[in-house]
């Protein structure tokens, strides 16, 4: 899994995922949205049409990539982090999402394995993560 930066969703398998979300849900109006033309930033575009059909369709392309048959604590840490790239993705942009997502998301971001070569760079973010998750399954 390639890693461009330190926040959970800044990885292959989470941005693919996102990606096959928005454009599963939203099509021609996602690919609109990013083309180089577009005004919007990439984050302006995703923030736009995320919704809870969204995070689902990115949940379930996710889990494509994974294997549907395949238990949720058998996967690996890499799909764990893009799990919560997804959630935190979703979560960032106002989305509500499901308290077993959100308990699932936490708990692996709490217990992450995965070393990195910026730690306490990552580790900060993770915290940061962490904190918003818990801040919306407390509620508004």
């Amino acid at each position: 899994m390639g890693h461009w930066g330190v926040k959970s969703y800044e990885n292959d398998d989470a941005a693919d995922a996102i990606d096959a979300g928005l454009g599963a849900v939203h099509g021609a109006s996602y690919n609109a949205l990013m083309e180089d033309w577009n005004p919007l930033t990439f984050d302006d575009a995703q923030r736009k049409l995320a919704d809870a059909d969204t995070l689902a369709a990115s949940v379930l392309a996710l889990r494509e990539t994974v294997g549907l048959d395949r238990a949720f604590d058998d996967w690996d840490d890499g799909q764990r982090l893009a799990f919560a790239g997804v959630v935190v993705r979703h979560a960032e942009f106002g989305v509500p999402v499901p308290d077993d997502w959100l308990d699932r998301a936490l708990d692996w971001l709490e217990n992450e394995a995965i070393e990195w070569d910026e730690a306490t760079i990552r580790r900060l973010r993770r915290q940061q993560e962490i904190a918003l998750l818990e801040a919306r399954k407390a509620g508004p």
